[in-house]
């Protein structure tokens, strides 16, 4: 995992970033043309997350960057909810700042054309091709690309209520349309039907999720013994450095089933890659948990990790989530370890 700064902006880019452009890029071989083709995706992938930083810092966020596996996710950390407008305008920056590099590549070809079957040719086609289809294929309007989240701001801007089912529905009859017309215009490209396929079968499980009747049972009280018995034989595991035995407990509470102990198992592996000194699978550890279920001891574990890591601005960044979450400020600011950053 690689970790660095472009500005204010912490950016964490995953080794299946860098695997999936070798996949999408097949073509090329394994000489320079693929590595050129690697840096030119990272470059553009990165510009076009950094379009979603700035006006989200400008919007009072801080966001940070993620570079997974085929494009980059900006989470801008807003303290609530951005309205409409200023989502619409969050989700049009990316595909803004794709196009600008785009139309800079074809400028200075136009101004400055390079010998035919150069280095600099190749890089420069592949930056036009790749800016401005990935700009273009993200404003199609389908979540959770770029597009579908500008349509769904402007579907909750005309009904003034909250409208993902909507949004999700429609996404799901475009990724049909989309691939229909794709398919007879073109032919058959495995991975566009993939991609499509995959984003069908998201909005169609999330629209229908969304309209499910609620359990009869509250969440939070289904499986809390279960995760209370686990919270205690890991911590005594740990205390005898039993690693062994602590991953054991976790994953049996995982087997149990349900987020609320998915979301205990996570924590409790990110504890135990704590005791062990992987800080970077901690912290990975406590963000999937606080994603499910968003506690404070999750977020406080997910501070500490990343303030291992030397990580400070994400520490800080996690520590504020566990207090919104409902951790006691005065244990905070009590934490040696982590106090001075409250």
């Amino acid at each position: 995992m690689l970790n660095f700064r472009v500005g204010p902006f912490p950016v964490t880019v995953y080794p299946w970033f860098f695997l999936s452009a070798v996949l999408l890029g097949g073509n090329f071989g394994f000489g320079w043309q693929m590595l050129a083709w690697i840096g030119v995706v990272f470059i553009s992938v990165l510009v076009h997350e950094l379009g979603h930083a700035i006006v989200g810092r400008a919007f009072g966020g801080r966001p940070e960057i993620q570079l997974q596996a085929f494009g980059g996710v900006t989470f801008p950390q807003f303290r609530s909810r951005p309205g409409p407008g200023r989502q619409f305008v969050l989700s049009v920056a990316g595909p803004v700042a794709g196009l600008i590099l785009g139309l800079l590549a074809l400028a200075m070809v136009a101004a400055m054309p390079p010998a035919p079957g150069s280095p600099t040719g190749f890089v420069m086609r592949q930056f036009i091709m790749v800016s401005v289809v990935w700009a273009i294929f993200n404003l199609l309007p389908i979540l959770p690309l770029d597009g579908g989240q500008m349509m769904l701001a402007v579907i909750e801007g005309a009904r003034k209520k909250p409208s993902v089912v909507l949004a999700s529905w429609i996404s799901a009859l475009v990724c049909v349309g989309v691939g229909a017309f794709y398919t007879l215009q073109v032919g058959v490209d495995p991975f566009m039907l993939l991609w499509l396929g995959l984003f069908t079968f998201q909005n169609v499980a999330r629209a229908r999720a969304a309209n499910a009747p609620a359990p009869a049972e509250q969440p939070a009280t289904v499986g809390q013994s279960d995760v209370e018995k686990a919270i205690e034989e890991t911590r005594a595991a740990l205390q005898r450095r039993d690693y062994e035995s602590a991953l054991a407990t976790v994953a049996k509470l995982e087997h149990a089933g349900g987020a609320f102990r998915q979301a205990a198992a996570l924590r409790l592996r990110a504890g135990i890659e704590l005791a062990r000194g992987d800080n970077e699978a901690a912290a990975l550890y406590a963000g999937q948990s606080f994603s499910l279920w968003q506690t404070a001891d999750a977020a406080v574990v997910a501070a500490r990790a990343n303030l291992r890591s030397g990580q400070e601005d994400r520490a800080r960044n996690w520590l504020r989530r566990a207090l919104e979450a409902g951790a006691p400020a005065t244990a905070v600011r009590a934490d040696p370890e982590l106090g001075f950053l409250a």
